[in-house]
């Protein structure tokens, strides 16, 4: 089996479809990331403050 041999066996998937997809998801998990990010850094305030 080759790579290419492979890759026509596969039906139905469109790689630009899946690309563009790829890319989406990439900037959505981006997003999570940083609004987990500025929550933590907001609970620490919260929780420093509270110490004082």
């Amino acid at each position: 089996y080759s790579i290419e041999e492979s890759r026509a066996s596969v039906s139905g998937v469109n790689l630009d479809e899946e690309m563009a997809n790829l890319v989406q998801f990439q900037h959505a998990y981006n997003a999570n990331a940083k609004i987990i990010s500025t929550v933590d850094e907001l609970l620490d305030v919260i929780v420093n403050g509270l110490k004082r």
